[in-house]
């Protein structure tokens, strides 16, 4: 099970205490596990840059947008975007970033297609854990014309997902299991 926990508000200085609190919240409320399961337990961060819970068995992915802050939390191996959509010169970004088939989506579905497209690349970019300059052209996230729901990187398949929180918001979510049933949690 994949839970995604929400957090509206001011959080640039809250990103640790909010990270602990939605592994906290998963822990209790998804598996049941007590109190004393916690205590000091440092998030490290992998070579790629990913954060991880050294010694819990919970992986998750963290991803925030001017008051939006998430976290993606599941037993296996996650990734997780959230953008506001803004004004950005979204052709420009596509032919710089993105592969021929997804910089044509863009340019046919405008900046909502980019942001979606943008969402997609970097939960999946997050899921691989390699870094996102260094790996966003090594996929394509469309097929056929339109969003992939299974992506592979050099070998390593992972599904991708849109989500929403709102119309000026785009999300998307990256797991290794098809189907993977997703909750949206606010965090308080």
């Amino acid at each position: 099970m994949l839970v995604i926990y929400i957090y509206r508000g001011e959080h640039r200085d809250r990103r640790e205490e909010l990270i602990r609190e939605a592994v906290e919240l998963y822990a209790k409320e998804e598996k049941g596990l007590s109190d004393a399961f916690f205590g000091d337990w440092p998030i490290k961060k992998a070579r790629g840059g990913k954060p991880y819970l050294k010694g819990r068995p919970f992986h998750f992915s963290v991803s925030h947008t001017g008051s939006l802050w998430g976290c993606l939390i599941s037993e296996s191996n996650v990734g997780l975007d959230i953008q506001k959509i803004r004004a950005v010169d979204f052709n420009k970004l596509a032919a710089r970033f993105f592969l021929d088939e997804e910089a044509e989506f863009v340019k046919n579905t405008g900046a909502a297609g980019f942001f979606d497209i943008w969402t997609r690349k970097e939960a999946c970019v997050k899921y691989f854990g390699r870094g996102l300059l260094k790996d966003i052209r090594s996929f394509s996230v469309v097929r056929d014309g339109k969003p992939a729901g299974t992506v592979n990187n050099q070998g390593a398949v992972c599904h991708v997902n849109s989500f929403s929180l709102g119309e000026d918001v785009k999300c998307a979510y990256c797991c290794g299991a098809e189907g993977d049933k997703v909750w949206i949690r606010e965090l308080k």
